[in-house]
């Protein structure tokens, strides 16, 4: 799903439930506990996420559709504009037929060119809108599992960019199939909660 650009990005969230601890820390004297930090490889979460896989799917079958209903109003008035000017060159029309034609055509034009740049915006909102979501679902995710792992830090890296992580101390885990795996559950059990709601309606 690398093409959605789900834009998780770089999680580096301080962790509030750490807080606590190091107050209780300063406030001793105590030295203070070695900060636990985990990654996770955003291409994996992109590839294997599976509610954002599905979301894409749905999103592309709805651009296609979209596209192939331009195409189509495109390839009628291309037609129609060919036709106009065989007649007129024909001499099959007159001057007032001429110019009431062209207006014609250039009233359907610009219908076209805003019904484009309306699908274009619906279209990014869209993609905006999914992003977003699987940002959240994320996030609330990463709240629970960090909290009960007791993470300070979670970052998120990937491949061929300036985040890449190339190397940690052993103290850095990485928990990117914990959390593919953790989301998957998650959104497998409200797939199966759905279709036995769906099912009791019937």
């Amino acid at each position: 799903m690398k093409k959605l650009l789900l834009a998780v990005g770089i999680i580096a969230t301080m962790f509030a439930c750490q807080q606590p601890q190091a107050q209780q820390t300063a406030s001793t004297g105590s030295a203070a506990p070695a900060m636990k930090i985990a990654y996770i490889n955003n291409d994996s979460l992109s590839t294997y996420y599976k509610f954002g896989e599905d979301q894409y799917a749905e999103f592309q079958k709805k651009m296609e559709k979209a596209q192939k209903q331009l195409q189509s109003r495109m390839v009628k008035l291309q037609g129609e504009a060919a036709n106009f000017e065989k007649r007129a060159r024909a001499g099959l029309m007159s001057q007032n037929e001429i110019k009431r034609k062209q207006e014609e055509l250039g009233l359907k034009q610009q219908k076209l060119q805003a019904a484009q740049q309306s699908q274009a915006q619906g279209l990014q909102a869209e993609e905006i809108s999914i992003q977003a979501e699987v940002r959240k679902r994320v996030k609330e995710f990463l709240d629970k599992y960090s909290a009960d792992k007791n993470y300070s830090i979670v970052l998120g890296y990937s491949d061929g960019v300036t985040s890449t992580v190339i190397w940690s101390t052993p103290n850095v885990e990485d928990i990117t199939q914990d959390v593919i795996d953790g989301l998957n559950k998650i959104y497998e059990d409200e797939l199966s909660a759905q279709s036995s709601e769906e099912k009791g309606k019937k």
